[in-house]
């Protein structure tokens, strides 16, 4: 499927939904009008409503270090910039959580990181999404290639830790031979 006709989906899908809450609630409005809307009825509407109002599309990427993911999103949903955007390199890039947003409501993108140090907690990554204090964000420029990529950065960057705490981290890795040949 090509980026453009991925994106047209996506545009059509929303579309249908705010088609749709239109419908349903000009017969909400009909039912009323006619004396056949019951208290139950009107539960199920507004029910219907809320979660057609507040739903929204998750794309998670989840896969074994150095199996492509990368790539992968930069082929979904960065081909129409005829670059890799999201830094890719061979082995292990991306070490910490990172979630990519697009609010097509307020029409802007952006990037949160949470630091690698939350790995030494024993808060859940659906805790940490309650509470936006621990991630870093960073807007996203949908017309500057160059803003997006150099925000794209952030993920590919190496803090220095001593062995001690990059094992309490789960990050050292003994078959690396480059960490054990300075």
């Amino acid at each position: 499927m090509s980026e453009k006709r991925f994106t047209e989906q996506m545009k059509a899908y929303g579309q249908w939904k705010k088609d749709l809450i239109v419908n349903i609630g000009d017969y909400q409005k009909w039912l009323d009008a006619n004396g056949m809307s019951s208290p139950e009825d009107e539960l199920h509407i507004y029910e219907s409503l809320a979660s057609l109002r507040s739903d929204h599309l998750t794309i998670a990427f989840v896969a074994e270090f150095a199996r492509g993911k990368t790539e992968l999103i930069n082929a979904i949903f960065f081909s129409e910039y005829d670059r890799r955007l999201l830094p890719s390199e061979a082995g292990r890039t991306t070490m910490c959580p990172t979630e990519l947003f697009y609010d097509s409501e307020h029409q802007h993108a952006y990037i949160r990181l949470l630091p690698i140090e939350t790995r030494l907690n024993d808060t859940s990554i659906a805790e940490y999404k309650e509470d936006p204090i621990h991630w870093t964000s960073m807007e996203l420029d949908l017309e500057n290639p160059d803003n997006m990529a150099e925000a794209f950065q952030e993920i590919v960057k190496v803090k220095a830790v001593p062995a001690e705490e990059a094992i309490k981290l789960g990050l050292y890795d003994e078959s690396d031979t480059h960490l054990n040949n300075p």
